[in-house]
């Protein structure tokens, strides 16, 4: 799909990837609705980009919490007011618990899945009629490389990241024949606010990296917009695993065993 011009809402957009594939849509022309749960710092990324990108509309800026249905409706309904519709919808929306599973309430657990998946499953039931009525349309869900297999001390994150997956390629079969393409997207661990803002509970250390770059992300989220890509793997670590998993299942237990025993 061509990026410029294409009307565009990103969820999770304050900071981290969502703020940089903001600025990459916009930088190629993007007409922009942003979204995140900050209000003050979802406003200041609006007009950081409205200053940077002046030949292009400013971004529609609205808060919502993608987990409050009606909110999600009311975001959707606003956007399309504003824009006329919805050509792309970017699930970026996310947040954490880092810790052992069996130290994590249930209370972080359903808080995590309410907005990566649940959050995730909103907005898609929120855009897809609106997608349908055009004929045409792109849903890109940033899943992770920790929906490929479960990792040590994040159960619960995973278990959002591959629910999103699954339901992300049920619904790609069911819109086969459609012009509405289902895009995932899976980043491996990344430079951003979401790791210094995520609960931890327990004593587990988190890995030391190496850590992706946010604007190395949002180019890939770009590009994979621009070419209607399926599935995008990013990373080195996230293609061995994604291999791995495929053909030695073994070895990745092998692997996450040992994480586990060093990150205690």
């Amino acid at each position: 799909m061509k990026i410029r011009g294409a009307r565009i809402l990103v969820t999770g957009a304050s900071s981290g990837i969502g703020r940089a594939a903001s600025f990459a849509l916009a930088g190629k022309g993007a007409r922009l609705a942003i979204t995140s749960r900050g209000a003050d710092r979802l406003e200041k990324v609006a007009e950081e980009i409205a200053r940077a990108f002046p030949g292009v509309p400013a971004p529609l800026a609205v808060p919502c919490d993608v987990a409050d249905l009606e909110a999600v409706h009311r975001l959707i309904e606003r956007c399309v007011g504003q824009l006329g519709s919805i050509d792309v919808l970017i699930n970026n929306a996310g947040i954490g618990v880092y810790g052992d599973v069996e130290k994590t309430s249930l209370e972080d657990f359903r808080s995590v899945m309410n907005v990566n998946f649940f959050g995730a499953v909103n907005c898609m039931l929120e855009v897809l009629p609106i997608m349908r009525n055009a004929g045409q349309g792109i849903i890109a869900n940033v899943a992770s490389v920790a929906a490929i297999h479960g990792v040590p001390f994040l159960g619960a994150y995973c278990a959002t990241k591959s629910a999103l997956v699954s339901v992300s390629q049920s619904l790609r079969a069911e819109l086969s024949g459609s012009s509405i393409r289902i895009i995932l997207i899976y980043p491996g661990y990344t430079e951003t606010d979401f790791y210094r803002a995520e609960k931890k509970v327990g004593t587990a250390r988190r890995p030391e990296g190496p850590y992706a770059s946010p604007d190395g992300v949002a180019q890939a989220i770009v590009r994979a917009v621009e070419r209607e890509q399926k599935d995008v793997v990013l990373s080195r670590v996230g293609k061995s695993l994604a291999l791995a998993e495929r053909f030695a299942p073994w070895l990745v237990e092998k692997v996450m065993s040992r994480l586990a025993a060093q990150l205690r």
